[in-house]
């Protein structure tokens, strides 16, 4: 595995981050997937960005904290921080609803995951430029800051929680949503009680209009009941449907999990 840092400007905190988001990767972190297409390839990549941008901001709950425990993070990053969230992001024009509107409001709410205990400093220039998409990412951030987020279903839960409030904002600013909980595969966390019962308990098979990103057939989103966010897919199954459909809800969970390649958390 290699790094390449392109930018020199605090390469301690850079390579921190990334080696810290990818030790989480082997704790109990629920990971993310990618398994369908829209069949547009820039609406799948903004799709893709939005919803990893998000995510992060979840897992940078625990390694903003921990950077700053190094001493990775000073006053001298902070600023590079904030001065970089500036030169990204264009101002609102007032009352305007413009294409720019997801980009701020996922780098101002990791933002403010970043000033946790600091937004009083950066919140008065956020607002004079970013008024909309500040409210915005502060309504998102109110959930994720008021009570700690530990453990797998925790923060499984924070994150199904923060896409659906992203695309209950876009809808509220008359812009299409981008179906975040179906498009993106999350982990599911069990109980090892859970892995016995079956696949009709807890989960449902929704008949996407979306196609797998492997076969391009259409895809069958294996969705959570309690929450339904999208955990798995299946590809369009050949031959009789019926049958094998009524043989997946019939499995059990622990047992036809790993045979259709589905990873998940035990709790």
């Amino acid at each position: 595995m290699q790094l390449d840092v392109y930018d020199i400007s605090a390469p301690d905190y850079t390579v921190s981050h990334e080696l810290l988001h990818m030790l989480s990767m082997s704790q109990q972190t629920p990971q993310i997937n990618f398994h369908m297409t829209t069949g547009d390839d820039e609406r799948d990549a903004k799709i893709m960005a939005a919803g990893t941008e998000l995510y992060d901001a979840v897992l940078h709950l625990q390694i903003y904290p921990q950077q700053v425990k190094l001493g990775l993070i000073d006053e001298n990053v902070s600023e590079l921080y904030f001065q970089g969230v500036l030169a990204q992001l264009q101002p609102e024009q007032p009352d305007q609803v413009d294409e720019w509107m997801v980009l701020r409001t996922v780098k101002l709410l990791d933002a403010l995951v970043f000033f946790a205990d600091k937004q009083d400093q950066i919140r008065p220039k956020l607002q004079e430029l970013y008024p909309q998409c500040l409210a915005a990412a502060e309504k998102l951030a109110q959930g994720l800051l008021e009570k700690p987020v530990s453990g797998p279903q925790k923060m499984r839960a924070a994150i199904v929680k923060l896409w659906r409030g992203f695309d209950e904002q876009l809808s509220a600013w008359g812009q299409n949503p981008l179906g975040l909980n179906d498009f993106i595969s999350l982990e599911p966390v069990l109980s090892e009680r859970q892995t016995r019962l079956f696949v009709s308990q807890l989960f449902e098979v929704y008949h996407s209009s979306l196609q797998d990103n492997l076969h391009f057939k259409p895809a069958y989103i294996v969705r959570y009941k309690s929450d339904r966010q999208n955990s798995s897919i299946l590809p369009e199954p050949a031959g009789d449907k019926e049958k094998f459909f009524r043989s997946f809800y019939a499995a059990k969970i622990g047992e036809i999990l790993p045979q259709i390649h589905v990873d998940y958390l035990q709790r």
